[in-house]
């Protein structure tokens, strides 16, 4: 047993490397998801809910900012001082990074406090005075997890760095089943109060073990604080402009939540589902890609290697687009009987699963393009160009509002996530374009006859899927038995469709993936 934590524990290549994030956050997204439908079950939608929704808003941003803003302006400068000035004077810039992300959170916490309620009249105004005043109590009870998120974005970036990729898939995972224990042992005498207690549990616990192993792995914290490091300046100076473009990136999300919050009551709820279900897609398929493009760009960035980069970019790009691109066309057909599997029990019935299903339709799109545009966001941010990806995503919001409000009177909250879809297309084209023009190409000739390749696949699929709907219709009513085999026999076949097709089209991507499997099953057989 202990030779096997020894392994999880250790360094790991791409490869394995991949297989661990993609596992763990597999398991992330499966126990998010049952902690997610107990809600459903238990809370259904209603205005609680659109309150949790809205409470969570805060906490959600700054959880991204901290893990978007600072590892992408951290792994770039961490790669230089490792490679130029050794592990003392990176374990210093860490020990910085960490005393002041604790001061700035106490004054974060400090404002939300006396500011917290005039924040939830701003995001839903549109809201029911009783429905303020829950989602107010909620966000003050959701404070310390911006205080244990902020540090332990750190020390995840410290561990991935040093490619122990099991072990930060070990604590994601280990906070989600200690939030999910918690609700399922308190909602009977908290209410819907657990939700934010729950998550505050599995912050603190996961907080901890990450000290823990941090500390096991040679991080030597040390009380500095004096900002006028070199290093630690030029990362403030990278990670300001990529701050400035998460809060102005997430801005896309409020503005849904704001428009939401006028329609019809649980609006919110509905919208925040889908989006939540997308990202959960987002954490399995994007996230272990991203994350290991983040390191290996940093690196290859560090050693100036431009035409290096240019390859690992077009790599990424291929792998991540040869199952997101799939996965958005499936979806498109079968949100709401996806959602229907998902959630569809207790007081979360039929017209609940059509009215989120509806937006995950039009937020669907968004999957098949959305990680191209993180790999292109970190590629500028390991060559330190971070101001161009936020001038671009600043007007990525503009277009977002507008459609918003243009969409909304028509199509309800499938506009708001149409608009979602389509700006962020707009914006990963434009920052496509700009990185080329920076670096001299991104091996579009590797890049385009792949994604024609998929697309022409996705096609075929999406013809198979609308066409066993026509012979196969889903009924919402049908035992959940009935509902799962039905949608197995669109999805099942759908899926040899795709493979079979991109396969005798002669796609890279899938010989690659094809090629690693019989390697790996090779090695396991011999002796």
């Amino acid at each position: 047993m202990k030779r096997y934590l020894v392994w999880i524990a250790g360094e790991k290549g791409k490869g394995t490397g991949f297989s661990f994030l993609s596992f763990g956050n597999l398991l992330i997204a499966l126990i998010t998801y049952l902690r997610f439908a107990e809600v459903a079950n238990i809370f259904g939608t209603t205005w609680q809910t659109d309150a949790i929704s809205i409470a969570m808003v805060i906490p959600i941003l700054l959880q991204q900012v901290i893990s978007t803003a600072f590892g992408a302006a951290f792994m770039p400068i961490y790669a230089r001082v490792m490679l130029d000035k050794g592990d003392a004077a990176a374990n210093r810039l860490i020990s910085r990074i960490i005393n002041w992300m604790t001061i700035s959170g106490a004054l974060l916490i400090g404002a939300i406090i006396f500011f917290g309620s005039s924040v939830i009249r701003i995001i839903g105004p549109g809201l029911e005075e009783n429905t303020s005043v829950l989602a107010g109590e909620m966000l003050k009870i959701f404070l310390p997890v911006i205080f244990f998120n902020s540090i332990e974005g750190v020390l995840h970036n410290f561990m991935i760095y040093g490619k122990r990729y099991g072990l930060v898939s070990f604590v994601r995972v280990f906070q989600i089943v200690i939030s999910y224990i918690v609700l399922l042992l308190g909602h009977d005498s908290l209410g819907i109060m657990i939700i934010p207690v729950s998550g505050v549990a599995g912050a603190i616990a996961s907080f901890s073990i990450s000290a823990f192993i941090s500390l096991r792995l040679r991080l030597r914290y040390r009380m500095v604080i004096d900002p006028r490091d070199s290093d630690f300046r030029e990362m403030i100076r990278l990670a300001i402009p990529v701050i400035i473009g998460v809060i102005t990136g997430f801005l896309g999300p409020v503005a849904d939540k704001i428009l939401a919050s006028f329609l019809r009551a649980s609006s919110v709820t509905a919208i925040d589902y889908a989006a939540r279900i997308k990202n959960l897609i987002r954490i399995v398929l994007v996230q272990p890609v991203i994350i290991l493009s983040t390191v290996s760009f940093s690196r290859i960035a560090a050693d100036r290697n431009i035409p290096r980069l240019r390859q690992e970019i077009a790599s990424y790009i291929n792998h991540i687009s040869f199952y997101t691109i799939p996965v958005a066309a499936g979806l498109m057909v079968l949100s709401v009987p996806f959602i229907s599997i998902l959630f569809q029990r207790g007081n979360f019935g039929p017209e609940q699963s059509e009215h989120v299903g509806y937006a995950l339709t039009y937020y669907s799109p968004w999957l098949a393009q959305f990680g191209i545009g993180l790999i292109i966001r970190r590629a500028f941010y390991s060559i330190k160009k971070t101001v161009t990806p936020v001038v671009i995503g600043i007007w990525g919001v503009l277009v977002n509002i507008l459609l918003n409000v243009i969409l909304i009177e028509r199509m309800g909250i499938g506009g708001l996530a149409l608009a979602t879809s389509i700006s962020s297309a707009a914006k990963t084209g434009i920052q496509t374009y700009l990185l080329r023009n920076e670096i001299g190409g991104i091996e579009g000739s590797r890049i385009a006859p792949e994604l024609l390749k998929y697309l022409v696949a996705a096609t075929a699929m999406t013809g198979y899927l609308i066409a066993a709907g026509n012979f196969f219709p889903f009924n919402l009513n049908a035992p959940l038995s009935d509902r799962i085999l039905s949608l197995l026999i669109k999805i099942v076949p759908a899926a040899v469709i795709y493979i079979g097709t991109t396969a005798l089209l002669g796609s890279e991507t899938y010989r690659s993936i094809l090629s690693r499997v019989r390697g790996r099953n090779s090695s396991k057989r011999q002796p």
